[in-house]
This record gives C-alpha cells, sequence and structure tokens, in this order.
C-alpha cells in the first residue's frame, strides 16, 4: 500500500509540475506535419523538400532554396565538375523538380546536370538501393553531370565503400539551417501561410529529427525530476498493440467467432463447434487450446498475417488436425516441429499508422482484413470438427 500511496505521490508531483504544464502548454501548439502525423515519414518529408526545391511551385520562395541547397552540393569534391560558383549560374528556368521518379525520392533535372537525393529519416539504406539508382541514372541520363546526395538526420555516410565514394553526405540539420536563413532574410517576401508552414517542418526536424527543440531539452528536464512516475506511464502507455486489439475481437466475435488465449499483438479464435470438441491440453498459450487461427496484425507493421496454428504439446492430437485439414485447396506443408501451421494469408495492415486513424476508418480496415480470412476460417474450422465428432 505504501508503494501504491508514493507512486501517487510522485505522479501528482509530476503533473503539478510548472515545468511540465509548459511542455503540456507548448505541444498543443497547432503543427500541421504532427497534426497529420507525418513526421517521420520519409515520403512526406521528401514531398515537402522537392516542394519548397521547387521553384515552380507556389510557396513564392522562386529559386532561393535550391540556390542555397546546390551552394552546399556544389561545394564538396563528389560534386561532378562543379564548384560552389556555379549554383549561382544554373538555368532555374528549366528545372524539372520529380519526386519518387523511378524509386529515387527526389530527383532534380537540370538541363546539363542531374541531382539525386535520397532521404532517409528512420529506416536505412537496403538493397543495394544507393548503387541501383547510379545506375537508372547513368543509364537515362549518361551526357549529364551526376551528382547524388545521401540525405540523413545528421549526414551519415553511406554504408557501402563504393556508394561513400560518389554520395554527398547530408544532413536535415543543414536543411534546418537554410530554411532559418531563409526565414530570417525573405519573411516579409513571402506570405505568412507559407512562412508557417516552414516554421512547423522547422520544428519537426528539430523536434522529431534532431531532438535538439528547446521542448526536447524541458522534457528532459521534466523526465530526471519525475522519472519514476514517467517510467510508470511509459509502461502502461497505449501502444499499437492495445490500441487495436478490441476493434479484431469486436469484429470477429459478431460474426460468432470464440475468442481464444490474448498475446500482445495476436487476436486468436475458433469455432464454437470446435471449441467444444477439442481438448484443453496444449503448450505454449496461457488457455492450452490445441489449435487457433490467429492474426498477427502488429509485429510486422506491414501485414496482418493469418495462420492456422497447432500448439505443441500432443503429437497425436497434430497428427490428427494436418490429417483433417491436408485436403484443403489452401493447405500448405506446415514447417515447424513444434507449432505447425498449414495456412497463411497477408493482408495489407500498418498498425503503427492505422491505430491513429478515426474509429471508422479502424473498423473499416480491421473489417478488411476479417472479411479476407472468414471464409477460409470457417471451412477449416468444419473440415477439422468433422475428424473430432461430438461425444455422445
Amino acid at each position: 500500500m505504501t508503494d501504491d500511496v508514493d507512486l501517487e505521490t510522485r505522479l501528482a508531483a509530476a503533473i503539478t509540475d510548472p515545468d511540465f504544464e509548459k511542455l503540456e502548454l507548448a505541444m498543443r501548439e497547432p503543427n500541421i506535419f504532427r497534426a497529420l502525423a507525418i513526421e517521420r515519414h520519409e515520403i512526406r518529408h521528401s514531398n515537402f523538400f522537392a516542394y519548397l526545391l521547387d521553384p515552380g511551385e507556389n510557396h513564392g520562395l522562386g529559386d532561393i532554396l535550391l540556390r542555397k541547397f546546390l551552394r552546399d552540393i556544389f561545394a564538396d569534391t563528389r560534386a561532378q565538375g562543379r564548384t560552389l560558383f556555379d549554383a549561382d549560374l544554373m538555368d532555374f528556368g528549366e528545372v524539372d523538380v520529380r519526386r519518387e521518379w523511378r524509386g529515387i525520392d527526389i530527383l532534380i533535372d537540370f538541363p546539363h546536370d542531374v541531382i539525386v537525393v535520397e532521404n532517409k529519416v528512420d529506416s536505412s539504406e537496403h538493397s543495394q538501393q544507393l548503387s541501383r539508382y547510379r545506375g537508372v541514372v547513368d543509364g537515362e541520363f549518361a551526357a549529364k553531370r551526376k551528382h547524388f546526395v545521401f540525405l540523413t538526420p545528421l549526414g551519415s555516410d553511406p554504408v557501402d565503400e563504393d556508394d561513400r565514394k560518389v554520395y554527398i553526405n547530408y544532413s536535415h540539420e543543414q536543411i534546418a539551417s537554410i530554411l532559418a536563413n531563409v526565414l530570417e532574410l525573405y519573411r516579409d517576401s513571402i506570405s505568412a501561410k507559407t512562412a508557417l508552414y516552414i516554421e512547423d517542418y522547422l520544428t519537426t526536424i528539430n523536434r522529431e529529427l534532431l531532438m535538439n527543440d528547446r521542448l526536447n531539452d524541458l522534457a528532459r528536464k521534466v523526465y530526471k525530476a519525475h522519472q519514476a512516475a514517467f517510467d510508470f506511464v511509459f509502461e502502461n502507455r497505449p501502444d499499437p498493440a492495445s490500441v487495436l486489439y478490441p476493434y479484431f475481437e469486436e469484429e470477429l466475435k459478431s460474426r460468432g467467432f470464440v475468442i481464444g488465449s490474448r498475446n500482445k499483438g495476436f487476436v486468436r479464435f475458433s469455432s464454437r463447434e470446435l471449441v467444444d470438441r477439442l481438448p484443453r491440453n496444449g503448450v505454449g498459450w496461457p488457455d492450452k487450446e490445441v489449435f487457433l487461427f490467429e492474426i498477427d496484425y502488429f509485429w510486422s507493421d506491414q501485414n496482418a498475417v493469418a495462420k492456422a496454428i497447432i500448439s505443441p504439446g500432443n503429437e497425436g492430437m497434430r497428427e490428427a488436425i494436418l490429417s483433417a485439414a491436408k485436403d484443403l485447396k489452401f493447405y500448405r506443408k506446415p514447417e515447424g516441429k513444434k507449432w505447425s501451421s498449414f495456412y497463411l494469408k497477408k493482408t495489407k495492415f500498418v498498425a503503427s499508422e492505422i491505430y491513429n486513424e478515426d474509429e471508422g476508418d479502424i473498423r473499416a480496415k480491421v473489417k478488411r482484413v476479417v472479411d479476407g480470412i472468414e471464409a477460409d476460417a470457417n471451412e477449416i474450422f468444419a473440415t477439422i470438427a468433422k475428424a473430432f465428432p461430438a461425444a455422445a
């Protein structure tokens, strides 16, 4: 009891701390990037940066940002045949800024030069993508000077040594510096709306990517003063798994399914008929089921993965279920010896994004997942039930 009282006291002290109140009030300030939940989405960052770089867009900056960006790029010794001074001599009336061209985040096409920007916010490079982009650009723009840029929060180098020789490492920190300079010098000549968007983008870079905003410092100060209270809150915070689970459970129950053992990120279920016929002597699940249909909606964060799974612990039961299921059209040979799965189906489902959506949107996406496997699940349950007749 003493521990509970002590924790309540700590929580009360934390939420009444003036610094915490300052932090809470500051976090309520509107920010378009936070409102759209795109603070760490690489494509959205690339799109907005490309928008600001494009002299033909309606932001009112003209070629100011692109010119400053090119000065930084051409100052690097890896810039092919260009120097810092060439940035002001480019033909900005003939530039084409492309987004997601052939998988490249940003491609800036001048009459005699092409600049490739690969933007990484959280993820790392994969599948030799930097060298692949070089090959694509070398083939498409053989007659032009080519400049490759690897953009990361702190200006990291590419992993591959050959890529490091070609790609100019550039940072979101440098972008923030350019944008702050643009606001300072040109605020009076651009629209209030454009200035507001740039300010929001600057805040997003500094707070979310570089962690050097004034609120980051304030948050660290508050956390240090009330660590035990915030650790407790953090341990009990809602996450995508816990937020999404009730939607899956509700949808499955509405279709007559029986919910099985719970674990974080999984929803498991069976039919009423099968629940009544199968024993509870399995190993591994809390409720000791021997067979369940399972949807992993959380751990891959890309797909909801549906499986029909036999738990370990009863070899005879395992063989009987597999024998009953082997003639199903979607039967697949089980790979595991302990946990045996003879059915698998994936449905696009990005839990980390979906759990922030409106209730109606979440329900619609959960429904789509269940719609996709309901008929298969019912056929599997009915087929296995035939192999385990009801007791007389």
